[in-house]
């Protein structure tokens, strides 16, 4: 059996990781590899682990601790980073909060062996809140139902927008597929991991879902999917911040595609240039070449919202 690693981001989980660790280490296909890596974590998160790892005997199991706060996206961008510094071939990211079915690692793994032309294979869940005060799923985040649910997997659309088929830790990656994510997903590129995922392996045709629930997403009050995180409300900085989050997000997809040959490389590279334009424009607190850009590149805008905050960030200082 080829090798797997668990890539983990951590961050003030002491008092909920344990379900987390438990159904990792009680996985029928146990991980070859488990890789912690605390964003400085300001309670005992690190030494809990430590403990944890001591008291099973956990071989393989590793944890890396960041110097400053990065926030939860380029975190897991580091563990992909630190997972490659295995011999995995297989990649499973992780929440810290979360419980998985104890056949979840080794269903998934039999599908990817089976079917060598799945690079990113996602599955479905169950949600439960553990409180009144637990926040929703959020209304943006759309579960997809897709057409072929019956069968036993179903390939994903191609999907151009930013947006995400499943939450990321029911995601397993192909070695190759990490590989030539990581080459161009820049340090600076604060791209979330799961829609990342969903978009480049739809684009690349080689992303799929296992219809099958294999975990449980625990909702509670401080769950990285809460609000969205840009209303007419944030300061322009975090409008800038989005924007050149898109950049970044166009400019992975359009190199991993043009690599690998596929027709829409050319297609992601001017969205990634119409980002650049709304960046360089927002920037500029000018209003003209904001209205100029909206006439001219209406569709590339996702929707009429897009439009309409370009217009009233304009105004902003």
């Amino acid at each position: 059996m080829e090798k797997t690693a668990v890539l983990m981001a951590t961050y003030n989980a002491a008092d909920l990781i344990v379900s987390q660790l438990d159904t990792i280490r009680l996985q029928e296909l146990p991980a070859d590899y488990v890789i912690f890596r605390d964003d400085h974590s300001s309670d005992q998160t690190v030494q809990f682990l430590k403990n944890y790892i001591e008291k099973y005997e956990l071989k393989g199991w590793q944890i890396f601790e960041n110097d400053k706060n990065i926030g939860w996206r380029l975190n897991f961008r580091l563990l992909l980073i630190d997972g490659l510094k295995t011999d995995a071939s297989f990649f499973f990211f992780s929440d810290q909060d979360n419980i998985w079915l104890a056949d979840k690692n080794k269903v998934q793994i039999e599908v990817m062996l089976e079917f060598p032309e799945i690079e990113l294979l996602s599955a479905d869940i169950e949600i439960k809140k553990l409180s009144q005060e637990s926040s929703d799923l959020p209304s943006w985040f759309t579960y997809f139902q897709f057409d072929d649910r019956e069968e036993m997997i179903s390939k994903y659309p191609k999907r151009l927008l930013y947006q995400s088929y499943r939450v990321g830790w029911v995601d397993v990656m192909r070695r190759g597929f990490v590989e030539d994510m990581i080459e161009f997903w820049q340090p600076d590129y604060n791209v979330t991991h799961d829609v990342l995922n969903s978009t480049l392996s739809s684009l690349l045709g080689t992303g799929f879902n296992l219809n099958r629930i294999v975990g449980t997403h625990v909702l509670h009050q401080h769950n990285a999917t809460g609000k969205k995180l840009l209303t007419l409300r944030s300061p322009k900085n975090v409008h800038l911040s989005e924007l050149k989050k898109f950049v970044g997000f166009y400019d992975i997809l359009y190199h991993v595609l043009e690599k690998r040959k596929i027709n829409q490389a050319e297609e992601m590279k001017n969205y990634r240039d119409f980002y650049q334009r709304r960046l360089e424009n927002a920037k500029s607190k000018h209003l003209l070449p904001v209205v100029k850009q909206i006439l001219v590149d209406w569709h590339y805008y996702p929707a009429m919202s897009s439009r309409v905050r370009d217009l009233y960030f304009a105004f902003r200082k």
